[in-house]
């Protein structure tokens, strides 16, 4: 009986089979992100139009709420304390409508996030730089 032998059957073989096996590429994104989350506190220390604390007023009456989601409309990083709004880096602006009349916030639209939950996100390379 006559073998019949191709010399180039096995690194054809080989070939085949090197090409074949593809390396697995991650592309989950590693870069850096400004990420803005809700923190929901019943508790906190209530404070005034500028941040610091403040008690209610006397014969004055204060609510706790329980707050399950929240939204945000915009989303926007200042310099300095007085500068004007939409002066800054504005990094979030809502979808607003203008079916009623005046221009308003579109809730159909809306991004709600619950405590601890991410409301936005945005790479850093996308944020100006800057002292905000």
């Amino acid at each position: 009986m006559k073998k019949n032998f191709v010399p180039g059957l096995p690194a054809l073989l080989l070939i085949i089979f090197f090409a074949s096996c593809k390396k697995e590429v991650n592309t989950t994104s590693t870069n850096a992100k400004l990420i803005f989350k809700f923190k929901f506190d019943s508790t906190q220390v209530r404070l005034n139009n500028i941040g610091q604390p403040q008690g209610v007023a006397p014969g004055n009456a204060g609510q706790s709420p329980v707050f399950n989601k929240m939204s945000a409309h915009y989303i926007e990083l200042a310099p300095t304390a007085v500068t004007a709004l939409g002066a800054g880096a504005i990094l979030y602006h809502a979808p607003e409508t203008t079916i009623g009349g005046s221009t308003a916030i579109d809730f159909e639209k809306a991004i709600f996030a619950g405590n601890n939950e991410t409301f936005y996100s945005i790479p850093l390379k996308n944020v100006t730089p800057g002292e905000y």
